[in-house]
Parts: structure tokens; sequence; C-alpha cells
């Protein structure tokens, strides 16, 4: 997926002035987490928080598919090792609370 850069700037400059504004982004391997580093420095303002992704999204017509948790919360260590190691005490790495509570299930 590219980002559109400048469809993201107009997006920052009509929140000037609103709630604080930040920076999120889902993380499911070593290129996210490069292009977390790059947005992050692209954006130095904004507090940046990193979430491993979920490996096992459902198929569309499934909404009760099991969630892998042990796996998630795999990828959430191999996130906050990778930051640690990397020294980015700026990252905040938090888990995709929707996961953890409602599993795969949408529109919740």
């Amino acid at each position: 997926m590219e980002t559109d850069w400048e469809a993201f700037d107009a997006c920052l400059r009509m929140a000037e002035g609103k709630p604080q504004t930040v920076m999120k982004i889902v993380v499911f391997d070593e290129a996210d987490y490069a292009y977390a580093r790059a947005a992050a420095a692209r954006c130095p303002h904004l507090p940046i928080y990193l979430q491993p992704g979920n490996h096992t999204p459902p198929p569309p017509e499934d909404d009760d598919a099991p969630i892998d948790i042990e796996g998630v919360m795999e990828r959430m260590r191999w996130l906050v090792d990778r930051v640690i190691e990397d020294k980015w005490f700026e990252a905040r790495v938090l888990p995709q609370l929707h996961v953890l509570i409602w599993g795969n299930r949408r529109g919740v």
C-alpha cells in the first residue's frame, strides 16, 4: 500500500487545534516496521503508536473464526523487542485491544 503523503498532510492541517493527533501503525513484519520508522521520522511532532497485526483475519463470512492469541502475543513480544533493540523510546507499543477482546468479530 502506498501512502498519499499530500492527503496525509492535508488531514494533519485540518486536525490542527483539535484534540491530540497521533500516528498509529499496525506492524506485521520488518517491512512494516521500516515503514513505521520512516513515517515517524517524517512526522517527529506526532506521538507514534505501534500495534502488532492480527495475522489470522477471518474469512468474510465467518465472524467467529478462531484467533491465534499466542501468535498475536508472539508478534507483540517481537515488536517490543525490536523497538527496544533500536532504542526507539518514543514509540509506544500496544496490542490491538479489539482483537484481544472480540477476536475476529466484525463490526464491534
